[in-house]
């Protein structure tokens, strides 16, 4: 922006990309509505659904406006694949004139003051993208002991996730962490003035938040960190099983190291140590899994499916995590 940030009157698209989950969007927009506005702002609201055909327009139109500071748009895009759903979400922020595009995930609601400590970090900072942090809803649902080990390790992992981002990264840069769509502000800019769109080369592997995020920080343009703009998600069932939480982590490896192989070839020697460190990780965390009294459960886990990735990426398999939609 070329007005001053901390001074200039902000318009700002809240988006979220949905596919075959009305419920979770019923849930999110709910949480849109009740969050409170950031002054000197106008903020609209928009679902795109990435289907062939609509499931969450009823949900939306029913909600629309979510008050009457709040108007709520719903666009379908057809071409299947998260990349394009995020590129017509940025398309549509344009379209309405927006300086600021805010990505939340479907299944997650934000807190109520959410979006006041999102801009209040823009304004205070010269980033150009700024994320904040993820944590697990608590809810009151039965849960096999199993499924509740994993939602209780998920939970530590989420903390974990935040404890580093937030020793690592304020206001004046992330060094040495990833923004990614759960909880993401970026300049429409980004995308209409300086090009740099989400890949849809890599339609369902996931990870092209994380390539955006490495290509803004490549260009010299500064990113941030909101501490206190948390989102929330309550984990599905489905996301709760062993075999997903692996292929998460197997898929997640891949794609990150396919990146790495197209920039330096020569990477792919680098498994002749990663692996077996990982191997011997691995069975450390199985043998200490009585002990922990299953903490230890989903790194085990996460660990298999990095070895198994980086396996998958060497062999030239790439993920299709995201053919498969899960939560709803």
């Amino acid at each position: 922006m070329t007005e001053d940030r901390a001074n200039a009157h902000l318009k700002v698209t809240v988006a979220a990309l949905t596919r075959k989950r009305p419920e979770m969007v019923s849930n999110l927009l709910e949480s849109w509505r009740d969050m409170q506005l950031p002054e000197n702002c106008s903020v609209s609201c928009l679902i795109v659904e990435n289907d062939e055909t609509p499931v969450a327009q009823d949900v939306v139109e029913r909600n629309a406006p979510l008050h009457d500071n709040l108007p709520l748009y719903y666009v379908l895009e057809v071409e299947a694949g998260i990349p394009f759903g995020r590129n017509r979400a940025a398309k549509e922020a344009i379209a309405l004139g927006s300086d600021l595009l805010i990505f939340v995930d479907d299944d997650e609601i934000v807190a109520n003051d959410w979006l006041v400590e999102l801009i209040a970090a823009y304004r205070q900072s010269k980033a150009v993208l700024i994320g904040g942090p993820l944590r697990v809803k608590k809810t009151d649902r039965k849960l096999s002991v199993l499924d509740s080990l994993m939602d209780a390790c998920i939970e530590r992992r989420y903390l974990r996730k935040e404890t580093r981002a937030a020793r690592r990264a304020d206001l004046n840069g992330t060094p040495g962490v990833t923004i990614v769509t759960n909880n993401w502000l970026g300049e429409t800019a980004l995308f209409e003035e300086h090009g740099i769109w989400f890949d849809e080369k890599m339609r369902f592997t996931g990870g092209t938040d994380s390539k955006l995020c490495a290509e803004v920080k490549s260009a010299g343009f500064p990113t941030a960190w909101a501490a206190n703009a948390a989102v929330y998600e309550e984990i599905p069932l489905e996301r709760l099983a062993v075999s997903y939480q692996f292929k998460r982590g197997r898929d997640q490896s891949s794609t990150n190291y396919h990146r790495k192989l197209e920039k330096t070839p020569a990477a792919k020697f680098n498994v002749l140590v990663s692996v077996p460190i990982k191997i011997v990780i691995v069975a450390g965390l199985l043998v200490a899994l009585p002990f922990t009294g299953g903490r230890t459960l989903l790194d085990a886990v996460r660990t298999s499916g990095w070895i198994a990735g980086r396996i998958d990426a060497l062999m030239g398999r790439r993920s299709d995590l995201y053919k498969t939609i899960t939560g709803d």
